[in-house]
């Protein structure tokens, strides 16, 4: 698998979680500022919480708009080889019988990539498996959170 690949996928991905949300919060904060979300007694609270959600949603979009600007700044780490998992790798596990693949990220962490029919999980070193999985070699045995049995097949 050409871990280039999964880090354009990740940067796609979020490109596209920004844009989704940047028009989701202009939206409640065009609603909330309408006429029509005018308060008509003092328990209608509709423009009020469609401002807490604009704000909300411009939150979310400045976190996206982060975690992209980072993963530019770290591309070339992010898509070096690696022969352990550390931050850019990309891993292969057997999961208690089940092949699963993880990309390791500063940010991103949870996405999940379809790469051309294989499903990878981003995840980051903070992460229940990014925590167990960090620093070890291919052939590295380790349990997941739940003790269940895992192996790295291979690191790249």
């Amino acid at each position: 698998m050409d871990k280039e690949v999964v880090y354009e996928a990740l940067i796609a991905k979020l490109t596209e979680e920004l844009n989704v949300t940047v028009g989701a919060s202009k939206e409640a904060a065009d609603y909330a500022t309408n006429e029509e979300s005018r308060a008509e007694s003092k328990w209608d609270t509709q423009g009020l919480e469609a401002s807490y959600l604009a704000a909300g949603q411009a939150a979310k979009a400045h976190e996206l708009a982060d975690s992209i600007k980072q993963l530019h700044s770290l591309k070339i780490e992010l898509t070096s080889p690696r022969d352990t998992a550390l931050r850019g790798a990309l891993v292969e596990c057997d999961l208690n019988g089940f092949a699963e693949w993880f990309y390791l990220a500063p940010a991103g962490g949870g996405e999940a990539l379809d790469i051309e029919g294989t499903e990878v999980t981003v995840i980051t070193q903070q992460s229940p498996i990014g925590s167990q999985l960090y620093g070890k070699s291919e052939g590295a045995a380790f349990s997941l959170p739940n003790g269940a049995p895992a192996k790295v097949k291979g690191i790249h």
